[in-house]
């Protein structure tokens, strides 16, 4: 579990998906949105807390915590939340920030747990997280490459190798952490060619970082 939270926060946490607004824990009266998804990360929130942590104001923090929804999938209520907000239920949950709930990236990031959680009968996330891969936005663009890491589908290995000679550096980073969140023989055979072709660039380095993190490969010394 260590380990596997270790590495999504590496991938949440590249260049701008770290830089939101985040609340003061000590202020009176507001909330502690990073302990509220650090909460939610280990699976150890209550439903309220969730319910909380999904009011924050700050869509590339929201995205995140949706993401780590998936660590809260044996509470029975948050099952339900999660289809209730993929299904515009604002009246069952009037308090949480439906604006930016709503918008394209936080959709991506709530298919993807659904799409975790459920395994079957999940092609209309799957579908929907795909029908944005090529977004001009690239924050949309680094949620979609976030997306299919989680779901491990090896169908998505073209694309993540796509991104990773893109030129955008956010979805490059992204795509390459990416790769080693799909946990597939194929992600890292993907990961050595690409570490080959990008050996003495930066891009080389953090491949090989992760190479050795994810499948506990290191390049053979001459």
């Amino acid at each position: 579990m260590l380990s596997f939270v270790k590495l999504i926060n590496s991938c949440l946490l590249i260049g701008f998906l770290v830089h939101g607004t985040h609340a003061l824990a000590n202020s009176e009266g507001v909330l502690d949105y990073d302990k509220l998804r650090e909460k939610i990360t280990f699976g150890k929130a209550t439903f309220a807390e969730v319910r909380e942590a999904l009011t924050e104001p700050n869509v590339v923090n929201l995205t995140n915590t949706l993401h780590a929804l998936y660590s809260m999938r044996w509470h029975r209520a948050v099952l339900h939340l999660y289809q209730n907000i993929w299904d515009r239920k604002r009246e069952q949950y009037p308090e949480l920030a439906w604006e930016l709930l709503e918008k394209i990236p936080s959709r991506i990031a709530l298919a993807s747990t659904i799409n975790r959680v459920r395994i079957f009968n999940t092609e209309e996330y799957k579908a929907f997280i795909r029908s944005h891969r090529y977004a001009d936005h690239e924050f949309i663009r680094a949620q979609v490459v976030v997306s299919l890491g989680l779901n491990g589908d090896p169908d998505d290995i073209e694309y993540l190798v796509k991104m990773v000679h893109s030129t955008n550096h956010y979805v490059v980073q992204t795509a390459m952490t990416s790769l080693a969140l799909l946990g597939h023989v194929r992600g890292k055979e993907a990961m050595i060619i690409l570490e080959k072709t990008y050996r003495d660039e930066p891009r080389g380095k953090l491949l090989r970082e992760l190479l050795k993190q994810a499948y506990r490969w290191e390049p053979i010394i001459q």
